[in-house]
């Protein structure tokens, strides 16, 4: 596979919140706000960052029961003011670790598990 692009679909029932919440926690770009019947809404990454292209939201009719077995890590380079800044986002504190990495495990506001992970320093 050559010049693969990477995308992350998420499921969910309140899209508009979730999309509010991910469009201000990644600084993705929004061509259009996403309504409550929208079925599937594009986020995209700004064209000068790289990393995950987009996140496509799906809007679903059942709630999030489980843990999934994937989620994302946001590397940053001060993790204390990023989960502070998430949980003013609607986010929440769901763990702390310790160790090579520092990491905050998070949830969405409807409970997608992602983590902040602490940017080793060179």
């Amino acid at each position: 596979m050559t010049n693969a692009t990477i995308g992350l679909t998420l499921d969910c029932n309140d899209i508009v919140r979730v999309a509010a919440f991910w469009r201000e926690a990644l600084g993705y770009d929004e061509p259009k706000p996403a309504t409550p019947d929208t079925q599937f809404h594009g986020l995209f990454a700004p064209s000068d960052q790289h990393g995950l292209h987009h996140m496509t939201l799906q809007r679903v009719p059942e709630s999030k029961t489980e843990k999934c077995g994937a989620h994302l890590d946001l590397f940053v380079d001060n993790r204390e003011v990023e989960v502070a800044r998430l949980l003013s986002l609607g986010a929440s504190l769901i763990a702390e670790h310790a160790g090579y990495f520092h990491t905050s495990v998070m949830g969405d506001p409807e409970g997608h598990e992602f983590c902040v992970v602490q940017r080793p320093q060179s």
